[in-house]
């Protein structure tokens, strides 16, 4: 979807003088306790600030407070939620908390659903936000003798009805993750809940069938052809219905730049569903036989094929386009906008003149259009030809390919990856400081996004790059010098596309397999939930197409991964 996709789906506002300038926004007068209803007077929490920030946590604090929460600590009794990092497992937190066990009615949430309350001004369900929560570190009431034939032992993703928002019918009935199908009837298609086989589905192409009594995974010839790895992108098949993917995409975006994940993998599911359908849909009943297609995302469906528009669209929320302007500065996330709109943000004049700034962020708001703009593929090559040429100064026999959107053929470019490694296995090493030097002595790099990131062996750059010559503009530019015992993997995975290299990575799963930009590993050892816990052993790859070999795929041109 293209990077402004949002602010162009929307017709421009007339500005309003209080919030269209960075002077008028220090104008703009606190918001008083109590102001607008108490909304969040249910609410008893405690943020925990590791992982958060002590800035970003001190900040919700003050919000829930301004409107009506309380601030207290995770021992108090009644307290409702314990917000923690999005990366933070449920050991860890309690760990930091010095508790043995979650309060009794409290519910550990991630500080995204806290995030998202703020912006819509309203307690919103939990549902998604939740953190897994082994039942060892539940205080539990003591079970009836039913209950106790009934319970087992296990980890379960602990997501307790909130008492402050009312339930939603899909949340009639709690129901184990296998048990939430992608083309359940009471889905909507854009709940919290998203399966195994959805994800499976969005990187294959196709819904997996359940896996034989013995539990290894199906690999006939014809299911292993229906993912998304094994096929060309040159056939993809013909979306008969565009007419309402693009509506449903401005959604998805939607939810996506307000941080809520869930209900844009679960729009992401149907779109893809719908696209991949073999001809246009045309009934309610007709959208509700597609798996990855629920009933009230059928509704919506109908509502696009008899009006032509979708009233949802109606009525984002006016944040929105700004967040999206604000997750396109280069090392800003959907965190970071999400707070800076917090702080009263409206336009990039105001996170210049008033934001506080990375030294990333303020490279990517200073060349925000220049990075937005997408170049020609002959301005990605001769980005190239001035690495090469700089890198084989120093040694002629390295080598240098320019991976990314430019490999696949793309006709425009919105980066450049140039990948350098050398046949005898050792003459790389060295290079990248003397490189790095050289490129900037030349004026050819002007800013440093991040000057060395250690990845294994691999050594990587992300910087800036000016060509020489009028009217050129800033280019993202990354320099990733490898070992050549990991060229191939490198190369497939730094060509791309997501799509294509997360297809690939979950096939390797099936089959024992694990694939990263590092190697290609088989007889590895993951427990239960996935979790790789022996790394197996390294398959010898020289070439790209011995990575697809060995996967049993047959090899697929750079120009065929563009999915």
């Amino acid at each position: 979807m293209d990077p402004k996709g949002i602010l162009k789906a929307f017709p421009k506002r007339k500005k309003n003088p209080a919030t269209s300038s960075s002077k008028a926004l220090a104008k703009i007068p606190k918001r008083e306790k109590g102001e607008a209803g108490e909304w969040l007077s249910s609410l008893q929490a405690h943020i925990v600030p590791t992982g958060i920030g002590r800035a970003r946590a001190e900040l919700f604090e003050k919000q829930i407070v301004q409107h009506g929460g309380q601030i207290c600590s995770a021992q108090t009794p009644g307290i409702t939620h314990i917000v923690v990092d999005e990366k933070m497992d449920c050991e860890r937190a309690l760990h930091l908390l010095r508790l043995p066990q979650l309060p009794p009615g409290a519910q550990l949430v991630k500080s995204a659903w806290l995030s998202l309350c703020l912006q819509e001004k309203r307690l919103v369900d939990t549902a998604g936000f939740g953190i897994s929560i082994p039942n060892r570190f539940l205080e539990q009431p003591q079970p009836s003798k039913a209950d106790q034939d009934s319970s087992a032992p296990g980890i379960q993703e602990v997501l307790p009805r909130s008492t402050l928002s009312p339930p939603s019918k899909a949340e009639e009935a709690p129901r184990t993750q296998a048990q939430i199908s992608s083309d359940d009837e009471t889905s909507d298609g854009e709940g919290p809940h998203v399966s195994p086989a959805d994800l499976e589905a969005l990187i294959s192409g196709r819904y997996p069938k359940p896996p034989e009594e013995d539990g290894r995974p199906d690999l006939a010839p014809e299911a292993l052809d229906k993912w998304v790895c094994a096929q060309p992108s040159s056939q993809k098949a013909t979306n008969h219905n565009l007419h309402i993917t693009e509506k449903l995409e401005v959604l998805a975006k939607a939810y996506n730049v307000q941080g809520d994940k869930w209900r844009a993998l679960g729009y992401a599911k149907a779109i893809n569903a719908l696209k991949r359908f073999h001809k246009p849909v045309s009934s309610y009943q007709e959208a509700c036989s597609i798996p990855g297609v629920g009933k009230r995302m059928a509704e919506k469906i109908v509502e696009i094929l008899e009006s032509g528009h979708l009233r949802k669209l109606d009525h984002i929320s006016d944040s929105v386009p700004v967040l999206e302007l604000f997750s396109n500065i280069w090392g800003a996330g959907t965190k970071t906008a999400q707070m800076w709109y917090h702080q009263g943000f409206r336009s990039l004049e105001d996170v210049h003149s008033l934001g506080s700034l990375t030294a990333q962020q303020a490279i990517g708001l200073k060349h925000y259009d220049d990075f937005l703009d997408r170049m020609p593929r002959e301005e990605a090559a001769e980005i190239e030809q001035m690495v090469r040429t700089s890198a084989q100064a120093f040694n002629p026999g390295l080598l240098c390919v320019a991976c990314g959107s430019y490999r696949r053929g793309k006709m425009t470019c919105g980066d450049v990856d140039v990948l350098i490694t050398h046949p005898d296995g050792h003459s790389h090493q060295g290079i990248f400081s003397r490189l790095l030097d050289s490129l900037r002595q030349q004026g050819f790099l002007t800013d440093d996004l991040v000057s060395q990131e250690e990845n294994g062996q691999q050594q990587k750059y992300l910087g800036v790059c000016l060509l020489p010559g009028p009217g050129r503009r800033h280019r993202r530019l990354d320099i990733i010098i490898v070992p050549y015992s990991e060229f191939a993997c490198a190369l497939l995975y730094f060509t791309g596309s997501a799509h294509f290299n997360r297809s690939m990575r979950a096939l390797a799963k099936t089959k024992g397999m694990s694939l990263s930009e590092h190697a290609l590993s088989a007889a590895v050892v993951r427990n239960r939930q996935g979790v790789k816990v022996a790394p197996g052993q390294v398959l010898p790859t020289p070439t790209e197409k011995d990575v697809f070999k060995l996967l049993g795929l047959p090899y697929r041109e750079p120009a065929e991964r563009d999915w």
